[in-house]
């Protein structure tokens, strides 16, 4: 790779880092009446200092420490606007909230941001990139069928013509994964004619298949070179999965405007938020951890990061209770979910039987029994065993969750599409930069 694509690459991650926080100061400010106050028609060096992470952070999904290299940016008045006239990079200046103006020069050192990107390239790694790899799809792989009619199954990703087919006597090429039902039925029309598959064949079958299963593996390749195509790497595919996710939500969530009470339009909408609370949450907890190991990701994504805060941040949490984190967040969806899913009987809280007019008589009480044994030790009635049965039941957590939070939901998985996005292009941009 030539010097002057390095060079572009540089500079590009150079003008995405200032337009983005740029974007970010603005926002800020046009909130924040005492910045706004300390820089628009007064001639002062008012510096504001951006913090490297946004987001609630639990010690049990973000296991990195956050990185003490944080943008500063020096503000300058446009108009009755505030911009973001220089930027720089402050080491280990500590500050509680997500930002923190410096209306007088302290005892700490700036970094120019050039300098401070110079020295994040030379220490990136190679790691990181296995998010750019490119997916080259499953690899071939064969496993032995302990049965008459068949003899093996052969996972063969180039193989042309029919999803499934006889390649050899008793030989079987699947060209992808199937649900197990699909493949026992195509095989067993194939040999129809020579009397089909016993119900052993079909057990070793079905044992052979859930080991090629558990063996799949799809092979990624780490670009040594140009990216050419990042919608074929591993967070291209991802990003592309999100859009999907976050446009069957909108259309689920706009069905939900028109009929609050559809049960199947409610249903779809938890099932999509829910999907997204489990698969998505882990990637946004990756995507900070990377942050606070390779702050370069955080400064050139701090827009994208920003906004999936506000987003997270306008869910209504006050309404629900709840602290403001994403962890809460998965809660909220999780039980909203499992009320919806797992709530057949006809009982949104807990029953509770007057038995003062019946005859349960309590037979004995059983104290001293040794330590740690829970069971029989207290009262016994005369019907325990029925007692303790009917104890059994259960009801799913009731949590309501209006409509506002899953519109205001809407916003949070298009932003995490976004910050997604950002961190592939970033991630190009560093991989050319970096090149021989």
């Amino acid at each position: 790779m030539s010097n002057s694509t390095k060079a572009s690459a540089t500079s590009q991650i150079e003008t995405r880092i200032r337009v983005a926080t740029d974007a970010v100061v603005q926002q800020i400010a046009a909130t924040d009446d005492d910045i706004a106050g300390a820089v628009v028609g007064r001639n002062t060096n008012v510096h504001l200092v951006i913090n490297s992470s946004f987001l609630y952070r639990d010690k049990q999904s973000v296991k990195t420490i956050q990185s003490p290299r944080r943008l500063v940016a020096r503000l300058a008045a446009s108009g009755k606007r505030v911009r973001s006239d220089d930027l720089s990079i402050v080491d280990d200046l500590t500050i509680r909230g997500h930002y923190k103006a410096l209306f007088q020069q302290g005892a700490f050192t700036l970094t120019p941001l050039a300098s401070a990107i110079s020295q994040e390239l030379a220490s990136v790694g190679d790691l990181l990139f296995i998010l750019i790899g490119t997916v080259k799809g499953l690899r071939p792989h064969t496993e032995t069928v302990k049965g008459t009619a068949v003899k093996e199954l052969r996972l063969v990703p180039s193989q042309s013509g029919a999803e499934v087919q006889q390649t050899e006597p008793g030989i079987y090429g699947i060209r992808k994964l199937l649900p197990l039902e699909e493949l026992l039925a195509r095989i067993s029309q194939d040999l129809d004619q020579h009397g089909g598959t016993s119900a052993e064949d079909r057990r070793a079958i079905a044992e052979a298949y859930d080991t090629m299963l558990d063996a799949a593996i799809t092979d990624v390749v780490v670009p040594t070179g140009k990216v050419l195509n990042p919608t074929d790497t591993i967070l291209g595919q991802i990003v592309a999965a999100l859009r999907n996710q976050s446009s069957d939500y909108r259309t689920a969530v706009t069905a939900l405007r028109n009929a609050s009470d559809d049960k199947q339009v409610i249903n779809e909408v938890l099932r999509i938020a829910y999907n997204f609370s489990t698969d998505v949450l882990p990637l946004i907890s990756l995507f900070r951890s990377v942050c606070d190991l390779k702050p370069l990701m955080f400064w050139s994504t701090v827009k994208e990061q920003w906004a999936l805060y506000r987003a997270f941040a306008s869910l209504p949490w006050a309404a629900l209770g709840r602290k403001e984190s994403v962890e809460e967040y998965q809660s909220i969806v999780s039980q909203a979910r499992s009320y919806a899913f797992h709530h057949v009987l006809p009982f949104d809280s807990t029953v509770e039987v007057d038995l003062t007019d019946l005859d349960v008589r309590a037979q004995t009480i059983r104290l001293f029994v040794p330590f740690g044994q829970k069971q029989g030790r207290g009262v016994h009635l005369k019907d325990q065993k029925l007692a303790d049965v009917l104890a059994e039941f259960s009801r799913a957590k009731q949590r309501p969750v209006s409509t506002i939070f899953w519109n205001a939901n809407l916003n949070v998985m298009q932003e995490a599409c976004h910050l997604a996005q950002q961190v592939l292009e970033t991630l190009v941009l560093v991989h050319e930069s970096r090149q021989p």
